[in-house]
């Protein structure tokens, strides 16, 4: 019924009219990055470096327990110690409420965006050294893996079998895009990842 349809390539769909996307399509662009560069630039302490956490929101998969999110703050704040960073935390607009307090009680000195704020979000991007974003949000690990910066994964654990989620992760992987939040922490490059641009080409090219 469709002369091109776009699919995930974690999807494993295949087919003379599909056109396949490393990860999630999104709307993001490096110049909105840029551009919202200072929007928190008064609000971050200058003299740390910043990690940001991406948070998104439960689903049928994974279960946002103030247990499982305190596990991941608790990793993060080695790090914080270990290397004198500032933590920025960002929800999505399926984070619950309880969840953003739980994050308020752990430390009084992060920097936590309450509620959804695009202008956050992108300075949050371009201002952070270090980027962590939780398993459940395959579109906001492909946002961030537009920055070309290092892209750690906080895992919860799975409620049911998470194989989609796997199989982009292991793509991923593959990219050198992320790695599971551990017990070290990394620079790392590669190819900052634009996919929206490189398919819309890619269809005009088809168009035309």
């Amino acid at each position: 019924n469709f002369d091109y349809v776009i699919v995930p390539e974690h999807d494993r769909l295949s087919g003379q009219n599909i056109i396949k996307s490393k990860g999630a399509l999104h709307y993001l662009t490096l110049k909105e990055i840029e551009k919202n560069h200072n929007y928190l630039g008064d609000k971050i302490n200058k003299d740390k470096q910043q990690i940001l956490l991406i948070l998104g929101g439960p689903n049928k998969y994974y279960n946002y327990s103030e247990e499982n999110i305190k596990n991941i703050l608790y990793r993060i704040n080695d790090y914080i110690d270990k290397y004198n960073l500032q933590l920025i935390v960002i929800p999505s607009n399926r984070t619950p409420k309880k969840i953003i307090n739980t994050i308020k009680n752990i430390r009084s000195n992060y920097l936590i965006v309450d509620k959804v704020d695009k202008q956050a979000y992108l300075s949050s991007l371009s201002l952070s050294k270090y980027i962590v974003v939780t398993c459940d949000s395959t579109s906001m690990i492909s946002e961030a893996a537009l920055t070309g910066k290092p892209i750690y994964v906080a895992m919860i654990p799975a409620t049911k079998n998470d194989y989609r989620f796997k199989k982009f992760r292991d793509l991923f992987k593959e990219l050198n895009i992320i790695r599971e939040l551990g017990d070290s922490l990394e620079i790392w490059d590669y190819e900052k990842l634009d996919e929206t641009n490189r398919i819309a080409q890619e269809i005009k090219k088809k168009l035309s």
